[in-house]
């Protein structure tokens, strides 16, 4: 499963979410601690879902966390 996360600096930390599931949330005071919040926040919003996803076969793997910084000007 291929998953888009959106990360934003606020303040001293970051938090992202997860597009493609709505309401899954995570954040860090740095980039480092993103990707173990990002992925217990993805499992936890996984496990939640209905059994018709198969939780049985629900593994959270790594999360890597590319971020591009976007030039404003």
């Amino acid at each position: 499963m291929d998953l888009t996360v959106q990360v934003c600096e606020e303040g001293q930390g970051y938090w992202a979410h997860v597009v493609e599931l709505p309401g899954c949330f995570a954040s860090g005071r740095s980039l480092d601690e993103l990707p173990e919040a990002l992925a217990e926040s993805i499992g936890l919003y996984l496990w939640n879902r209905p059994a018709s996803i198969g939780q049985q076969h629900l593994r959270v793997g790594e999360v890597a966390i590319e971020v591009e910084q976007i030039d404003g000007s």
